[in-house]
């Protein structure tokens, strides 16, 4: 009788793991391809275990996620990448492609993984690349040639490749990357993007002697710069110069100071400004010469971008400003339609607000009431 059960239970349990491998087997790929995107690609094919019809679905995914954290040895991932790659089925497309080697510097033994991954991409119809990997990425270039490429992520590489040339290209993501320029009077990069719209680098280096960084980009909207340095310091006679006609967002953030911007294409679109500088260093200093520049740059670029309804300041701005007031006496207010005015503080920070600071920034934008709440200056419109 309890063999007869045992046989019994174990008929069920069948009867159960079939019915589940059936229902895994009857998902449409478009589902499992979606399910998988999820994971990353190591997961992915440990799956084809999970029902007979999953056996091989890795080979066709669209979205490929590679990541070193679920490997004991860079080594090991990097022959995962280089076997997976090799035996992936060559005639599925690739939508989204991840590949992030974190910690360590890539082994000398592997180091052409990266370039195997650009080489693969290059010719695929991809549309969404991000390589974040302590690297010199000397195959960059190849993927110029990519006619499908819109989102680009690039973290803590470097190149030598000082123009980026992606006619699809409207999305790029730079951080902690270093560019090897060679020496130029103008860096223009990103002039062979024709389609950009949405741009971010954050703490890039640039290494080489030039005197204008130039952003032309007639459709961008959207433009994040924070802690750009020239040769691994600030370079006070470096001009960013903007063509951007199309700016609705623009941030700034930098811990130590401002880089003069030459705004060559008036900003009618603009929306939200974000300014944000530390610039204690200047503050307690308080070298005439550097303070009056710094003043300076800060009238210049509020003027240049007078339009914004959203705007948000670090104190210290005020506090400089505050210090050089023949600079903006007598002048118009910048900021002609401010809907919102707000200082990026910590709640619990309170400072002093100069009457004629605020009257600068704020007198030509008729009908707000202005007032202070939690450690932050609002202006908002009335009636």
């Amino acid at each position: 009788m309890m063999n007869r059960r045992i046989w019994k239970n174990s008929n069920r349990s069948r009867s159960r793991i079939k019915k589940g491998e059936d229902k895994l087997s009857n998902l449409p790929d478009e589902l499992i391809h979606r399910i998988l995107s999820f994971v990353d690609a190591k997961t992915a094919v440990q799956t084809s275990v999970l029902a007979h019809r999953w056996k091989h679905i890795w080979i066709s995914l669209p979205f490929l996620n590679f990541h070193n954290s679920s490997f004991d040895h860079d080594f090991l991932f990097q022959d995962f990448v280089l076997n997976f790659l090799a035996n992936r089925d060559s005639d599925s497309k690739i939508d989204v492609l991840k590949f992030e080697c974190t910690g360590d510097e890539l082994e000398e033994n592997g180091a052409p993984t990266v370039d195997s991954v650009v080489d693969y991409v290059a010719s695929k119809d991809i549309q969404n690349l991000t390589i974040v990997a302590d690297y010199v990425l000397e195959s960059l270039p190849r993927l110029f040639a990519s006619r499908t490429l819109t989102v680009l992520n690039l973290s803590n590489i470097s190149t030598e490749t000082s123009i980026f040339e992606f006619v699809s290209l409207q999305k790029l993501y730079l951080v902690d990357c270093k560019f090897e320029i060679r020496d130029v009077e103008i860096l223009d990069p990103f002039r062979g993007c024709p389609k950009l719209s949405f741009l971010l680098f954050h703490s890039c280096q640039f290494y080489g002697k030039f005197d204008t960084f130039k952003i032309h980009a007639p459709q961008l909207t959207e433009l994040s710069i924070s802690c750009l340095r020239v040769d691994d310091e600030f370079d006070y006679e470096c001009v960013i110069e903007l063509f951007t006609p199309k700016l609705r967002y623009f941030s700034y953030d930098d811990p130590f100071n401002l880089y003069a911007f030459s705004i060559q294409a008036k900003l009618h679109f603009l929306e939200k400004l974000v300014i944000d500088v530390d610039s204690s260093e200047v503050l307690n200093a308080m070298d005439n010469t550097e303070g009056n520049t710094l003043s300076v740059k800060f009238i210049e670029l509020f003027e240049a971008m007078g339009s914004a309804k959203f705007v948000y300041l670090s104190p210290d701005i005020v506090k400089v400003l505050s210090s050089f007031p023949a600079l903006f006496m007598g002048r118009l207010s910048p900021f002609t339609r401010v809907q919102t005015f707000k200082f990026i503080v910590d709640v619990s920070s309170s400072f002093p607000l100069p009457t004629n600071v605020m009257a600068y920034l704020l007198g030509g934008s008729p009908g707000f009431t202005r007032y202070r709440r939690q450690g932050s200056y609002t202006a908002k419109q009335s009636g």
